[in-house]
Order: C-alpha cells, then sequence, then structure tokens
C-alpha cells in the first residue's frame, strides 16, 4: 500500500472523475480517463479543506511512482491510497452545501514547525481561527452562508441577514469585519495595528503626555479588532493621560496601562489668567491643576472662568466696574509707588492694596511718601530733603556778604 507523505492522518485524496481544468483552473467535462485531484483534510469541526494537486505533481504528496500518468495514475491512486471518488456533479453539490473549503493549491501550504507536516500546520491555524470566530459553529450561520454561495456565488450577509447575525451575538459591524480580517489576512491585520500604536503613541504626544508601550498596543489591539471606535480609543487615551477627563477608563485598559505621563496642558494660561484677573492674595481660591483640566475637556470654558475670576475680584474690590481687569487697576498704584520709594513695589504690598480700596490718587501718592518715609527708602527720603530745600533754603548766611565794624 502507497501513503500520502504530505498530511496528518485522516488526509485523503479527492478524485473528481471525468473531469479536468481549464485555462483559469476552474473545473470543466473531461474525457473518461481525466480526474481531477485534490489532497483533502477533515478538521473536527466537520469542515473539509481541499488543496489541489495537479496530476504530475502527486509524487510530491504520496510515495506513488512519479512515472504513471493519466489512467494509471488513477486506478493506482484509487487502488493503493486513502481516497473518495465523486463525479463532477457530486464535486459541485457538495461545494455548495457541504462545510468544503477551497484552500488553494497545495504547494502554498508552509511550516516551519518541526515534525508538523503542512497540513498540519494549516489546520491548527484554523481551529484557532474557529476559537476567535465562533460564530463559524453554528449551524444557523453556516446555513445562511452557503444558501447565499448557492444563490448569488458569493459568502457575504445581505443588509438584513447582517443586522439579525450582529443583534444575536451583540457584535458591530466594526467588530464582524476586524475579526474576519484578523482570521483571515493576519498580516494586513498586524500591519493596520502596528499603524494604530504610532498614531495612539503621537496623539498622546499631541495631547502633552506619554502612554505607556503596553497601553498603547491594548488600545491598537481594541481598535484594529473594531472593539473600539477611534472615538472611543481617544476618550480612553484620555481617560488615561488626564486627572480631571470626563471620560473613565475600562477596567482592561486599566490594567494595561501602568505608568504614563499625565497633561499639564494649561497651566500656565490659567496662571496668567490669574495675574490679569485676580488679586494675588485671592489666587488660592483657584486650583490651578483643575481649571487646567477644564479648558482641556470643556469647550468654551475659557470665558466661564473669566467670568468667575471677575466675580472674586469684584467681591473685594467692588469699587471698580466688574469688568475692568485687576492688572489695568492696579498697575497704576504700582507704577506711582514705585517711581516715589526708587523700589519696585509690588501688587500685593498692603500699601499698595488700601490705595487700591481708596480709589483716591491724590491721597495714594501722599500716602506713598508717607510710607516711604517710614520704611526709609533713599529715594523717598532724598526727595523729602530736596523739597524742603526748595521751600525754605539751606539756612546758612553767606560770609562774602558781611563787613564786620
Amino acid at each position: 500500500m502507497s501513503e500520502i507523505t504530505y498530511g496528518p492522518k485522516g488526509t485523503q485524496i479527492i478524485v473528481v472523475e471525468g473531469a479536468k481544468q481549464d485555462e483559469e483552473g476552474n473545473l470543466v467535462e473531461g474525457s473518461r480517463v481525466d480526474a481531477v485531484y485534490y489532497l483533502g483534510y477533515e478538521d473536527a469541526n466537520g469542515t473539509f479543506f481541499l488543496w489541489n494537486v495537479p496530476a504530475s505533481e502527486i509524487s510530491n504528496v504520496t510515495d506513488i511512482d512519479e512515472g504513471l500518468q493519466r489512467g494509471a495514475l488513477k486506478q493506482e491512486i484509487l487502488n493503493t491510497l486513502p481516497n473518495t471518488k465523486v463525479s463532477l456533479t457530486q464535486f459541485n453539490n457538495l461545494s455548495i452545501v457541504g462545510q468544503i473549503v477551497s484552500a488553494g493549491s497545495y504547494t502554498e501550504l508552509r511550516t516551519d514547525i518541526e515534525d508538523i507536516t503542512p497540513v498540519q500546520s494549516f489546520i491548527e491555524d484554523m481551529n484557532t481561527i474557529a476559537d476567535e470566530l465562533y460564530w463559524w459553529k453554528d449551524s444557523d450561520y453556516v446555513n445562511i452562508v452557503q444558501e447565499n454561495f448557492a444563490e448569488t456565488g458569493s459568502y457575504e450577509l445581505n443588509p438584513a441577514q447582517m443586522a439579525e447575525f450582529l443583534t444575536k451575538y451583540q457584535l458591530s459591524k466594526e467588530e464582524y469585519n476586524g475579526a474576519i480580517e484578523r482570521a483571515t489576512n493576519p498580516i494586513g491585520y498586524k500591519d493596520k495595528k502596528a499603524q494604530y500604536y504610532d498614531t495612539i503613541k503621537s496623539d498622546a504626544q499631541k495631547l502633552g503626555g506619554v502612554i505607556s508601550d503596553a497601553g498603547a498596543m491594548y488600545l491598537a489591539e481594541k481598535w484594529a479588532s473594531g472593539k473600539y471606535t477611534s472615538t472611543k480609543v481617544a476618550q480612553q487615551l484620555n481617560a488615561a493621560l488626564d486627572n480631571y477627563s470626563p471620560f473613565t477608563m475600562d477596567t482592561g485598559f486599566a490594567n494595561a496601562v501602568g505608568d504614563v505621563t499625565k497633561v499639564s496642558t494649561n497651566e500656565t494660561k490659567v496662571q496668567q489668567l490669574l495675574d490679569t484677573y485676580v488679586p494675588k492674595h485671592l489666587h488660592a481660591q483657584f486650583n490651578i491643576a483643575e481649571e487646567a483640566g477644564n479648558l482641556r475637556n470643556k469647550g468654551g470654558y475659557e470665558t466661564k472662568l473669566i467670568e468667575k475670576m471677575k466675580d472674586v475680584r469684584f467681591a473685594q474690590y467692588g469699587m471698580y466696574d466688574r469688568d475692568i481687569a485687576w492688572q489695568n487697576i492696579v498697575n497704576n498704584y504700582v507704577s506711582q509707588a514705585s517711581n516715589i520709594w526708587g523700589v519696585q513695589a509690588s501688587e500685593d504690598d498692603p500699601a499698595i492694596l488700601d490705595a487700591v480700596r481708596a480709589n483716591n490718587q491724590t491721597e495714594a501718592i501722599q500716602k506713598f511718601r508717607q510710607i516711604g518715609l517710614d520704611r526709609g527708602y533713599q529715594a523717598t527720603v532724598n526727595s523729602f530733603a530736596s523739597d524742603m530745600a526748595d521751600a525754605f533754603g539751606t539756612g546758612v548766611v553767606k560770609s562774602a556778604g558781611y563787613l564786620e565794624g
């Protein structure tokens, strides 16, 4: 007895009698001695996979003499190898109503695993796919797909079938498409996931933070699989990097993300607004980090924050119009005091704040002079002495104008 050398136990040769292949590889009617051969294997789920084997290459997958041709070859296969013989009509009917998958040419089978045949490697891959695409084991789904193929030549679901299917399995269309791509185009799926990973890393940087490699890979996988939309990814990224995000991390992502560099964007801007609208001694009423977070995450929040700052200033300094910025109020007094004292005055100096509350320019100048003298500012002391000299003279009589006797 001969044996098949290209597959695990259970692999057989499918002999389609009276058939031949045209130039495009389609099966057509042939003579009585013609036959088309397939390497066939049935997996644990009842799906039968076929790989086309040209008659001239049967010796590549079996130990049959390579010199045998046509009728002699067919007879040797039927007599010595595990096989199933079908007519062209039977084969076509089986392709429509049975779980038969045409898996291409046997030469496309590859394995890098020692002691595992190419067929075994392929079947193991298909079993993994079947575990992920669990609906492939659902007879209702298989029947719909087979009916579609019989009627239209396409395995795709129509819109109504797709809607019913997605509802039954609680899937989004993106999840379904992602799963199909992962199963049928693993290289393309891997490339897409890598692109999404780079995008997530870049987006984190644009936000002003840094996402961990593990966190970025988790989001990329969810995005590529269709389980997360691009919007969902952006929300999860925001939740991970921003302490004041309006979003919450999913449990799986929270467990995967690890350490990240948080976002602090807009804190400088909040400080600038405080300096413009609020006295320094009232700055503590504002949480800079929190207000920066609000600016990042709430549209139009800057206007609301400015109004809030105006209210805080107006509550303490209501003698000025509410819409006048604090800097416009205090800078005039700071400038006056600095000129009188000869040193740079600070806006939170009690003397400045008292002058602001009094809201009297003439009185403020007088008080700044007195405070300068009290504090011993040299410029104020010198100015006072000069003013006294101008008013009363030096009090010294010149000798040149005095004649004795």
